[in-house]
């Protein structure tokens, strides 16, 4: 039997207009606190629907969001790295 085709994200995303940080201080941004996670840590689950690419931390939430803002209960078009 085949395996399900999950869906892709393009190369190159939509650009859109940035918005400035006026927030952080220099101190904040070399004392860099980022680090490594997994899915186990992190889920993500990302609206491929209509060029959305909106990101979500469960399932659930990106169905609420569909529901809601696409007007689908369609369960195609989730990329995620935790299924």
């Amino acid at each position: 039997m085949a395996q399900p085709q999950h869906p892709k994200l393009p190369s190159v995303l939509p650009s859109v207009p940035a918005i400035q940080d006026v927030n952080t201080t220099p101190e904040q941004v070399d004392a860099g606190h980022a680090r490594v996670t997994n899915p186990t840590e992190t889920p993500i689950f990302i609206c491929a629907m209509e060029d959305c690419y909106r990101l979500f931390p469960s399932r659930d939430r990106v169905m609420l969001h569909r529901k809601r803002d696409h007007d689908s209960e369609d369960q195609a078009d989730i990329i995620t790295w935790n299924e």
